[in-house]
Parts: C-alpha cells; structure tokens; sequence
C-alpha cells in the first residue's frame, strides 16, 4: 500500500509517430539530395539564399541594380535583387560534405534512437540550407527528445516567425515554458494551440496540467473535464481529476475518476495505488470510529 496519492505524470509532447517522422525526412531530404546533384562538380561557386527559403547554387554572369543572372547546370536564370537575402562567394558549403551519406547517416540514428547524433547532422544541413523549416522542425523535435529544451525552442519559434507553426509547435514550446515552470507563458503558447485545434484533447489536457500546477484548481476543473468529454478514456485527465478531487477532500468523485482508469487500463499502477490509498484510509477512519464506540 502506498503512503500517499501519487501524481501522475504532467505534460504530454505532440509527437510524430516513426512513420510519420520518416516520411517528413524522406521528403526533406531526397529533395536535398536532387539538388545536391543538380550542383555536383561546382566545387567554386557562389550561392544565392533567397529570402523565401529558397538556396540557389551556381556561377554569377551578370549583375544590375536590381537583378542577379546565374547559370548552373539547369540553365541560366534572372534573381530579383529584392527577392535576395544574401549571396556568399566561392562557398564551398555543399562540397564539403556528400548529402547520400549525411542522408543514410541521419536516417539510421533516428531508427536508432540516438538522437543527439541526429541533430547534429541536422544542423550540418541547416549549415546549408538554413531557412529549411522541415529541418527545423525536425530538429525541434529531437533536441525536445533529448531534453534540449532552450535548442528545441529557439528552432520552434524560428517557425512561428515564418508563419509556419502548427498546433503541434505551439502545443510543444507551451510545454517547454511549463517544464521551464514559466507557467503563464505556458498558457499564452497552449491558448494559440488550442485556437488553431480546438478538439485536439491532448493539448486541452496540457491546459489542464498548467493549471494543476499553478493550483488552478477552478479552472483546472472543466479543461479536465473537457479533455474526457473529447477523449472518454484519457488516462491522464481522469487521474489528475481524482487527484484534485482527493485534494480537496470529495474520496467519492476521486474513486469514481480513477475506477474508470481501471475499466480501461487495469494494470495502472497509479489508479491501483490510489485507490488502494483510498481503501486503507477507509478502513482507518472505521477502525478509529469503532474505537470511539467501544470507549463510550
């Protein structure tokens, strides 16, 4: 029997699943690799990074006032110089590194788990390329693996900037400010989260667990209660429910909270733990009533 209500984990990531986070790799990397092709053999270039993310690799025949020519092995083609954020002579970026081997690399730390690694070959990339959002979203997520919340943070919010956030970035960077304990930045981030998917029942009950630890417990209430009317069997919800519940003295509705953890999950450790808690302060309090009734 435990010797107190135990709490239950806060705070849940927005995460892709493998699949998910592969297929998003394929894509941002077979497209370096056509373009890595498209340069190869231009060891002495220049190269122009266009202020809508886009990198472009070859040799400068003509400039103007107001444009750029470039000729590569595509062709020859005009840039706007109001379309240009910066052009870096002789770069020998791409050369330095073969992007099929950074590619299998990458892919393969991922399926194994070894995240740092990954990241690093990331921000190789991101040496590169580094208005990629793909890639920084990628990488956001694996330095979030990893626990480098300041790192995981600078790339998500390098998205907001470009408007390019999901509810899935901004649920994530609410969580870093709440592991962070700055809590009412944490409800700024999850409130912009939830505005974009308002039936997305885990960052309700992310919400929730921002309000739980700033002893909310009023508001806490119904986002709780929100998350379970969405998603029925959130194991989390309903246990952070009882536990307030618990807290402020109603035994009854804790029980009721965490037995529909046990109908779902019957091997929940903490559901069982509480309940048990429950049912040997149950037993206390009746063995000090009879007590009572045989000294009177």
């Amino acid at each position: 029997m435990t010797n107190s209500i135990p709490r239950c984990n806060l705070f849940l990531w927005e995460r892709e699943t493998e699949n998910m986070r592969i297929k998003r790799f394929y894509g941002v990397i077979l497209g370096i690799i056509v373009w890595g092709f498209v340069c190869a053999g231009q060891v002495h270039a220049e190269t122009i990074y266009c202020k809508d993310g886009t990198v472009v690799r070859g040799k400068i025949q003509y400039r103007s006032m107001c444009s750029v020519w470039l000729k590569n092995n595509i062709g020859a083609f005009g840039i706007s110089l109001t379309d240009v954020e910066k052009i870096i002579n002789d770069d020998k970026t791409i050369s330095k590194y073969d992007l099929r081997s950074l590619y299998k690399k990458s892919l393969a730390y991922i399926k194994e788990g070894n995240y740092a690694e990954a990241v690093r070959l990331y921000t190789i990339l991101l040496e590169t390329f580094p208005r990629d959002k793909s890639l920084h979203y990628l990488r956001g997520m694996l330095n979030q693996e990893i626990g480098e919340l300041d790192k995981a943070r600078d790339d998500y919010m390098f998205l907001v900037s470009q408007d390019a956030a999901d509810a899935n970035i901004l649920n994530n960077i609410g969580i870093i400010c709440a592991r962070q304990q700055r809590y009412k930045e944490a409800l700024k981030w999850l409130d912009r989260a939830i505005k974009k998917d308002p039936q997305r029942a885990l960052i309700r009950n992310n919400l929730a667990d921002v309000l739980f630890e700033m002893k909310d417990y009023d508001k806490a209430i119904p986002e709780y209660t929100r998350v379970i009317r969405l998603k029925p069997d959130s194991v989390e919800a309903l246990y952070n429910l009882g536990f307030i519940y618990f807290e402020r003295g109603n035994d009854n509705r804790a029980r009721n909270m965490w037995k529909k953890i046990i109908s779902f999950d019957p091997g929940d450790k903490n559901a069982l733990n509480a309940l048990a808690y429950l049912k040997a302060k149950e037993q206390k309090k009746l063995l000090e009533q009879q007590k009572k009734g045989r000294a009177l």
